[in-house]
């Protein structure tokens, strides 16, 4: 067996061999391990704290499955400092079952341990106290909520996880969102699987150990056959001996990392080693390669039942399809085939790389997931005699890629592009509430998907057409007391207005001015969401309403104090950090422009008006203007971000920017009552 590292680090990882040993045994607490005081004194600003957490992971042969399988043995400690820590009383172990098999937790054991003056007492959770959940994408979940769970309370658990995916052998992760003093995993692995190992932190691993040695297999025959090999019928098995590697990792005293504000998926920073098969090489057998290079995996794609070959028994049923179909414009027929599939088949929430049904049985039945509808989209486009892909994706919440090296496990989602002459490629989900040619909904912009196909294995980028663009007018009027009332037009261009049609496509509840009611204390009537238009093949959504708020200004004698920027003041900067690990991310590119038409009371005059501010950060602005005419003051603003992502490198001068932009959005007007 060989494993190949890829290091993708934050971080210089040099190799450190120390030795350094578990800081707790199972089922054993006394009452230094419950000094809570202790622990608060060493970890003042977390609500708990990991002790330990320690893994091993090794291929057996099942006699059951007559196959290999991936052992997963675990033990964890942890104990709870303060009251907002009483949530990791609830513990969860999630496994993977499909058709082709399923992971099995065995062993389970678990224990609560509080101090009763200097009496250890033991609370023991049994494996029939869980409840399965569904997380969908063939997930599911092992829930416990432990009883007697307090704070002081020190958790412990232990459990085998049996798994005959050996493409999901499980990832290890050394940090977590609260500190762990010490955190191991050790894993042990034949010659005839062979990884890529990939591993991302901003730390050093305090041990990183292998040696090899030579071990006798039980071992059937085998042919590849989805995730990983499967045995044929009636072979027998066979003993042989084959090298066999152990690898041991350790990590100590780590901080927690927290997430922060405008962060996409904290996941994406917390130190971790990753696994993805690349081949198996059995004796007397054909290498089987799966993620060694992008032409293997799309072959391992292109090839897979629930992918390529559903994409193409697909075309029987779209060719049908296509023949409802009219037009000759080829734009048309691309809005055609977003809108004819979005209709026809509804999305089930699960964000999935992989089919489940036959392309039929989802058009009959009217529900599918990700990968089902889109797949279904690309066919229908091809059937219209366009040219489409199929896009690879992994989700914001599924999590960055590791790197760029070949993957298969790490897409979780699939989305389309049509390619049209002349013009830019195009991306397509028809799994949202309002698709639109162009756009993507924001849990699939995250970074580069790549195309997969037989002619077309290359990246595309999912970031190309994410620039939210919102317009806010405003009429009002004050009077003497300081009510004010008007109306408001809200206008929504490009990604914001798609964005927006997926959050609420009616205005039945007023819910895209709940913030502004909560905020203001406004009263609002008359909503009116105007249909969706295309202008130039620039989407738009205006929507317009009337309001009044009472007792909104501050009255002092004959004088009247309103916020400059009125209701669009934003005085929060929500970088409370000083420092920052992991970069600032923004969900899109923004330009937010508001202004201000403010009639003043009969009589009364400006006796204050701020100045005009302005800043600038890379490509970051804001400006804010004001003056007055007459009876009324004209208030206008700009705040601008053209890319949305900040490294950490340049965190402390960003911060800056922002402080200096809240600081611009905190002046005030003065009107004087005549």
């Amino acid at each position: 067996m060989k494993i190949v590292f890829i290091i993708s680090l934050f971080v210089l990882l040099p190799s450190h061999l120390i030795c350094s040993s578990p800081p707790f045994e199972f089922g054993s607490v006394s009452q230094e391990d419950l000094d809570l005081e202790y622990f608060r004194n060493k970890y003042p600003d977390d609500p708990a704290v990991i002790i330990g957490d320690i893994a091993h992971g090794k291929f057996v042969f099942s006699n059951d499955s007559r196959r290999f399988q991936f052992v997963f043995e675990r033990q964890m400690r942890l104990i709870i400092l303060r009251e907002e820590g009483l949530s990791y009383g609830d513990f969860g172990i999630p496994f993977y079952e499909s058709a082709n098999g399923r992971e099995e937790v065995r062993r389970f054991r678990a224990h609560v341990y509080n101090l009763d003056g200097n009496r250890v007492n033991r609370t023991r959770v049994r494996s029939r106290e869980g409840f399965e959940n569904e997380v969908g994408n063939n997930w599911k979940e092992l829930v416990f909520a432990f009883p007697n769970v307090l704070v002081g309370s020190v958790v412990e658990v232990s459990y085998e996880l049996n798994s005959d995916f050996l493409f999901h052998k499980r990832s290890w992760r050394f940090q977590h969102e609260i500190p762990i003093m010490y955190s191991e995993y050790s894993v042990n692995m034949p010659s005839f699987f062979n990884y890529f190992a990939r591993f991302k932190g901003f730390f050093r691993l305090d041990v990183r150990e292998q040696h090899s040695s030579l071990e006798t297999f039980r071992y059937v025959p085998q042919v590849p056959a989805g995730y990983g090999s499967q045995t044929r019928p009636g072979d027998r098995t066979i003993n042989i001996t084959a090298y066999s590697t152990h690898y041991r990792w350790v990590a100590t005293n780590l901080d927690g990392l927290k997430r922060q504000a405008y962060t996409d998926n904290i996941n994406n920073y917390l130190g971790m080693m990753f696994f993805e098969m690349t081949s198996e090489e059995f004796p007397n057998q054909e290498p089987v390669y799966y993620a060694t290079s992008w032409n293997n995996v799309a072959s391992y794609i292109l090839n897979h039942k629930h992918f390529g070959e559903y994409l193409q028994n697909a075309s029987a049923v779209t060719q049908s399809l296509a023949l409802e179909n009219h037009g000759d414009d080829k734009k048309m027929k691309v809005d055609w085939a977003l809108k004819t599939i979005n209709e026809r088949i509804s999305w089930n929430r699960n964000a999935s790389f992989f089919a489940d049904n036959t392309p039929r049985s989802v058009l009959a039945d009217g529900v599918g997931n990700s990968a089902e509808i889109n797949l279904l989209l690309v066919s229908l486009l091809r059937s219209l005699g366009l040219e489409a892909y199929p896009v690879a994706v992994s989700t914001v919440r599924n999590g960055a890629l590791f790197s760029d090296a070949p993957t298969i496990r790490q897409w979780n989602y699939v989305v389309a592009q049509v390619r049209l002459p002349g013009e830019e490629p195009m991306l397509l989900d028809a799994t949202t509430v309002f698709p639109y040619p162009g756009y993507l909904p924001q849990r699939a912009i995250n970074g580069r998907g790549r195309v997969f196909d037989w002619q077309v294995n290359e990246w595309v980028n999912l970031e190309d057409n994410i620039s939210f663009n919102l317009h806010k007018a405003y009429e009002v009027e004050l009077d003497r007391n300081g009510n004010l009332e008007g109306t408001l037009a809200y206008i929504w261009r490009d990604f914001g207005a798609y964005a927006m049609l997926q959050e609420a496509p009616t205005a039945d509840n007023n819910r895209l001015l709940d913030e502004f009611a909560a905020e203001t204390g406004a009263r609002i009537n008359d909503v009116i969401l105007e249909p969706a238009i295309a202008d130039n093949d620039t989407l738009k959504v205006r929507m317009t309403a009337t309001f009044r708020i009472p007792d909104y200004a501050q009255l002092l004698g004959d004088e009247i104090i309103m916020p400059g920027l009125l209701f669009e003041s934003r005085t929060d900067n929500l970088l409370t950090h000083e420092e920052r690990l992991f970069p600032v991310v923004f969900p899109y590119n923004a330009s937010y422009t508001y202004s201000f038409s403010l009639k003043l009371p009969e009589n009364a005059s400006i006796d204050y008006l701020p100045e005009q501010k302005t800043g600038q950060w890379g490509r970051f602005s804001h400006q804010f203007d004001f003056f007055e005419n007459g009876d009324t003051v004209f208030i206008s603003g700009l705040v601008e971000n053209l890319t949305r992502t900040v490294s950490a490198n340049h965190y402390s001068t960003f911060r800056n920017y922002m402080i200096r932009l809240a600081e611009h959005n905190s002046g005030h007007m003065i009107i004087s009552l005549n």
